[in-house]
């Protein structure tokens, strides 16, 4: 019995290794950190039934991004009231305090807030000033400092 264990598992042996070891093709190293787009939205949640429904209403976002400069910079408009649930009563709660700002940067980078900058993705203050993100390649080896700034936002 001991004898068919032993031979089974050498004949399965080969369908757990690889032979490849030549010939995988080279994947491209990333040298970028740039953002090359920033939007900005503002959630809310309400009540339907028993159960609390998030709710996104993307902001207009007029952009001028300096690749130079490493700045970016943002002019946001809050969008009318409409009939889909962004009532006027909705529309009123919005300011710089409470919005979600997320953006585009080089392929396979990272990004982060520096000091007290906003973190992206999650409601936070964007009215504070020097609001800066650190963009780091992929390759690790560029680093580049942008800064945000919000030139107006209106309603």
């Amino acid at each position: 019995m001991k004898a068919y264990r032993f031979l089974f598992l050498l004949i399965l042996f080969p369908f757990f290794t690889s032979c490849l070891t030549t010939g995988l093709e080279e994947l491209p190293v990333y040298k970028d950190a740039e953002i090359t787009n920033f939007k900005f939205e503002y959630r809310w949640s309400e009540k339907e039934g028993t159960s609390d429904l998030l709710k996104v209403k993307p902001l207009t976002v007029n952009l001028a991004i300096n690749k130079e400069k490493q700045e970016i910079v943002c002019k946001i408009t809050v969008p009318q009231a409409d009939s889909q649930g962004f009532t006027e009563a909705v529309r009123n709660n919005v300011s710089l305090n409470n919005i979600v700002g997320f953006c585009t940067i080089s392929t396979a980078a990272t990004i982060a807030p520096i000091g007290t900058s906003p973190a992206l993705g999650k409601p936070a203050d964007f009215s504070q000033p020097n609001m800066s993100y650190e963009v780091i390649a992929a390759d690790k080896t560029t680093k580049k400092t942008w800064k945000l700034i919000i030139e107006s936002f209106s309603k």
